[in-house]
C-alpha cells in the first residue's frame, strides 16, 4: 500500500507577479547564486552542454554542405576576400538559423536542468532528453522568435537584440507552465518589460564573458555556457515561479522509484 503524501507549492514568482513587475531581481544575487550553481553542478551538468554543442556543430555543418558543397570555400572567402560570394553569407544565415530551430528541444531540457538546481535541486546528463516532449511547441517558439528578431534586425539591429532578450523565457514557460508557443512568447516579453534595465544589465554581463571565453581559444566556454543557462533559470524562478511537489513516504530510500520522475520532485 502506497502511503505517500504529496504536496505542491510553488518556489519563487508566479505568472501573474511577473506580468505585473511584482517580483524581485537583483543583479548582483543572481550572478552570485548562478555561479554557485555552476561550480556545485559543474560535472554533472558539463555533459549535457558538450551533448548540445556537438548536436549544433553538426546541423551547423550539415546544412553549410548541404548549401554550398564544400563548407570549406568560407575560410577560403576570409582569406581571400575578392573571391567572396553573397550566397556564403546567406548559407551561414540558414545553418544558423536551422541549428537553433532543430536543437531546441535539446536546449529546453538543458534549461530545464538548469532551471532544476536554481530550485536546489540535483539532475542527470539523461535529464537531457525532458524537453523532447515538447519538442513541437519549442521549436514553433524558436522559429517565431528568430523570425522576428530577423525582421526587427533589418529595421533596426538593437530591435533584435531587446526581442532576444524579451523572449528569452518562453521555452521555460512552455516546458514548465505548458503555456502555447506564441503565448510564452508575449508573456515572456511583458514580464520583462518590466524589469528590462536589470535584466539588460545581467544579459550584458554575461555577455561580455561570452566575448571574454571566446578570447582564451573558447575554453572559458566551458565555464561561461553553464553559468549562461543558470542565469537563465533563477531569473525565471524569481519572474514566474517553479512549481515543486514534496513527497513524504515511509518506504525504505532503496525501493524509492523517483530517480525517473521529473527533476523537479523533492522526495521526503
Amino acid at each position: 500500500m502506497n502511503n505517500d503524501i504529496e504536496k505542491d507549492f510553488n518556489l519563487g514568482g508566479t505568472v501573474e507577479s511577473a506580468l505585473s513587475g511584482e517580483y524581485e531581481l537583483k543583479a548582483g544575487e543572481v550572478i552570485k547564486e548562478a555561479w554557485q550553481h555552476t561550480v556545485k553542478n559543474f560535472l554533472s551538468f558539463s555533459p549535457s552542454i558538450i551533448i548540445l554543442i556537438a548536436l549544433q556543430l553538426a546541423i551547423f555543418y550539415i546544412a553549410l554542405k548541404l548549401q554550398l558543397g564544400n563548407p570549406g570555400i568560407i575560410l577560403d572567402a576570409f582569406t581571400n576576400p575578392e573571391a567572396f560570394d553573397p550566397s556564403i553569407f546567406n548559407a551561414i544565415m540558414v545553418a544558423n538559423f536551422s541549428y537553433e530551430v532543430i536543437s531546441a528541444p535539446i536546449y529546453a531540457g538543458i534549461s530545464l536542468m538548469a532551471m532544476s538546481h536554481a530550485a536546489g535541486l540535483t539532475t542527470k546528463p539523461r535529464h537531457i532528453g525532458k524537453g523532447l516532449q515538447y519538442t513541437m511547441p519549442v521549436m514553433l517558439a524558436t522559429l517565431f522568435s528568430l523570425l522576428l528578431q530577423g525582421i526587427a534586425g533589418m529595421i533596426f539591429p538593437f530591435l533584435s537584440l531587446y526581442l532576444s532578450l524579451a523572449f528569452s523565457n518562453a521555452i521555460l514557460l512552455i516546458c514548465e507552465k505548458q503555456i502555447p508557443p506564441m503565448q510564452s512568447l508575449l508573456i515572456s516579453l511583458r514580464a520583462v518589460n518590466k524589469k528590462i534595465i536589470v535584466l539588460a544589465g545581467i544579459y550584458s554581463l554575461v555577455t561580455i564573458m561570452f566575448v571574454v571565453g571566446m578570447m582564451f581559444y573558447g575554453i572559458g566556454l566551458i565555464f561561461v555556457l553553464p553559468f549562461f543557462f543558470h542565469v537563465k533559470g533563477i531569473v525565471y524562478r524569481n519572474m514566474f515561479g517553479i512549481k515543486l511537489k514534496i513527497i513524504a513516504s515511509d518506504r525504505p530510500k532503496d525501493e524509492d522509484d523517483n530517480d525517473d520522475n521529473d527533476p523537479q520532485v523533492f522526495n521526503a
